[in-house]
Order: C-alpha cells, then sequence, then structure tokens
C-alpha cells in the first residue's frame, strides 16, 4: 500500500511538473486534454491545411446546421394540463436577424456547393457533426483524398461569400416583414 501511495505522489509531482508553464487548468485538465484525440478540422488547421478562417467558417456551418437540425428532431411533451396561465407559444416564431441570415447562407451555400459538381454528402460529412478526416471521407465516398480536401478547401472558402450575399439582401426591415405576413 505504501509503495502505491509513493508512486501517485510521484506520478503527481511529475504531472505538476509538466505543465507548470501552464498558468490555467489544473495540471490533470492539461494531462487528460494532452491524450485526447482532437477533431479532424482541428487537426487540419494545426498541420496548416486550413487557415483559421476557414476553420471559423466550418464551425460556423456546423453550428448552423446543427440549429436547422434540432429543429426537426422528435420532441417530447407533457400532456398534462397546464395550471400557469403563462403562453409558451407568444412569439416564438421571431427569429433573430443573425439566425435567419445563417440558414439562409446555409441553404444557398449548399446550393452553390451542387452546381459546383461537389459532393455535398461528403462536404458534409467533413464538417458537421463528428467530422470525418479527408482521407476517411474520400474512402467512403470512393473519391480520391486530393480531390475530397479540394472539395472541402472550396466549401470552407464560400461559406463567408455566401453570408456576405445574405447580409446585403436581408435587413431588420425585411425579417420583420417576413414576421408581419406570418403573424398575418
Amino acid at each position: 500500500m505504501a509503495a502505491a501511495q509513493r508512486a501517485l505522489r510521484k506520478g503527481r509531482v511529475e504531472t505538476v511538473a509538466r505543465w507548470k508553464h501552464k498558468n490555467e487548468g489544473t495540471p490533470e485538465t492539461h494531462e487528460h486534454a494532452s491524450h485526447r484525440r482532437q477533431g479532424a478540422l482541428a487537426r487540419l488547421f494545426q498541420s496548416g491545411g486550413i487557415d483559421a478562417e476557414q476553420l471559423g467558417s466550418a464551425m460556423e456551418i456546423a453550428a448552423v446546421a446543427e440549429r436547422i437540425g434540432g429543429e426537426v428532431a422528435v420532441k417530447t411533451a407533457s400532456l398534462e394540463t397546464r395550471v400557469d396561465v403563462t403562453h409558451m407559444g407568444d412569439g416564438a416564431f421571431y427569429e433573430r436577424l443573425g439566425q435567419v441570415r445563417r440558414e439562409m447562407a446555409y441553404t444557398r451555400w449548399r446550393g452553390a456547393l451542387q452546381r459546383s459538381g461537389c459532393q455535398v454528402a461528403a462536404v458534409l460529412d467533413m464538417i458537421i457533426g463528428e467530422p470525418l478526416g479527408i482521407t476517411a471521407a474520400a474512402k467512403r465516398y470512393r473519391i480520391h483524398h486530393r480531390t475530397a480536401r479540394t472539395m472541402l478547401i472550396t466549401a470552407l472558402d464560400l461559406w463567408p461569400i455566401m453570408l456576405r450575399e445574405i447580409c446585403r439582401e436581408v435587413d431588420q426591415r425585411e425579417l420583420t416583414r417576413a414576421h408581419q405576413r406570418l403573424a398575418g
């Protein structure tokens, strides 16, 4: 038992020494994170395969896709009688301008990818959810890994262009008019 405790203390001293240059977080947190496998896009960024703007585009695309997918997911509801008098549905369809713009840009972006000859499913698999690496996506979709990489880079570079176009087209006044049409 004493030998086990000595080994634990020695391991702790080594861990603290290994991470003493880090100011935020505990040595244990840094140790755990160092053994964690990073996502495909993060590895691609670290290797210089994509730049920070492209990584940001990928994160934004993934967030929009997740939001859209979350809206169509099956949800549960309580069928019990409500005893309070709050109206949960009042104003629920009003969306923020930024969300509307991003969802419209996502739709336009997917259409542009399709028109450019990209395999949209392959691109989405490399960006959304638990992203596939370029090699894994290439194998799954039976394309060359250079083709998969080109499609990914093209898609990531296209995102800010589509978002800028939508931002020029849709302003708060246009969104308010659309909400008024929906309210009837």
